[in-house]
């Protein structure tokens, strides 16, 4: 019987050694991995402390090592973050809340959250059936950057850095919708007089140089406005109607006035006028063709009018000129 005894002790021992031989194993194999990983990996348990967390995690966040302890409570590791300045000033506290609401699942996931040296963290927490979660940390600065690259040539012109169509449309769209609040808004059309001159006499680098310089003043002279440029020499103004009493056209009238002033480019004083047709986004506008067809007429009419002068839209006026052109017709 003792012979026995001690055999099955014996086979008992060998097998727990080989069980704490293969968990080693896997314990090791798995250290491996997280080291590897390119993500920050945090796993919290039910009671939100820290199970385990990888080095790249760390490094992320400038986290010590005594913090990345299992059994830290993931509200100290936020707060040590938040001290230690990871986030901008202004946003420490909210990006705080937004990663804890992720966590406890009352927010989706994953999040964008920008670091205070610039970097922009993408973080994706995981429910697991025992009530904890797993975070995990990508820095996307790169792609990030580049999306917003990508985005800004698709609604901005690559010679001026203003605004494009594509994006007055959109403002539009938005004035539109605010002006069925009674929010009205001012839309200029802007066409440069005697930009075709100054391309045949000094050349088009001389004539793209004209146009980033009008784009700068425009800007400048629009203040918080939005200016675009739709192409070749024209450009296009929208700004809230104005509540400090001035009328709609004599604003207008300010950004031609500063625009024919004289430009010095490459040692040359260069000198366009300007002509502009605006309309008012009200009730009545019901699209941006709309809004776009009227400005475009109105300066039409400042074109006839012999330039460099502010043509407000007056659909009294362009009826009567459509029933005198059918009558001639």
């Amino acid at each position: 019987m003792t012979g026995i005894d001690v055999k099955t002790a014996t086979g008992e021992r060998t097998s727990f050694e080989r069980l704490v031989s293969e968990l080693a194993r896997q314990q090791a194999h798995l250290e491996v991995i997280l080291a590897c990983m390119s993500q920050g990996i945090a796993l919290f348990d039910v009671d939100q402390r820290l199970l385990v967390s990888n080095r790249r995690y760390m490094n992320i966040y400038g986290v010590r090592e005594e913090l990345a302890a299992p059994g830290i409570p993931v509200e100290e590791i936020i707060r040590h973050r938040v001290n230690a300045g990871a986030y901008p000033e202004a946003e420490q506290d909210h990006n705080a809340e937004r990663y804890m609401a992720m966590a406890t699942r009352t927010a989706s996931s994953p999040q964008l959250f920008r670091l205070r040296d610039g970097r922009m963290i993408s973080v994706n927490c995981h429910a697991l059936e025992s009530g904890g979660w797993l975070s995990t940390h990508d820095d996307v600065t790169e792609m990030w950057t580049l999306q917003q690259e990508v985005e800004h040539m698709a609604y901005h012109d690559q010679l001026t850095g203003l605004g494009n169509r594509r994006l007055l449309e959109d403002r539009l769209r938005s004035a539109c919708a605010n002006a069925k609040e009674g929010n009205r808004s001012v839309l200029v059309l802007i066409d440069l007089d005697g930009f075709k001159a100054v391309n045949d006499e000094h050349g088009h680098l001389a004539g793209d140089k004209l146009l980033q310089a009008v784009a700068e003043r425009l800007k400048e002279s629009a203040g918080d406005a939005f200016a675009a440029r739709l192409g070749g020499d024209e450009f296009a103004v929208l700004y809230p109607v104005p509540q400090d009493g001035r009328h709609a056209s004599d604003f207008a009238q300010c950004l031609i006035d500063d625009l024919r002033k004289p430009y010095e480019i490459a040692g040359l004083k260069l000198g366009c006028g300007a002509s502009a047709g605006l309309t008012s986004i009200g009730r009545d506008t019901v699209s941006v063709d709309q809004a776009i067809g009227e400005a475009d007429k109105a300066l039409y009419m400042s074109k006839r009018r012999g330039k460099d002068c502010v043509t407000p839209f007056d659909a009294a006026t362009q009826k009567n000129r459509a029933s005198a052109l059918a009558i001639l017709s």
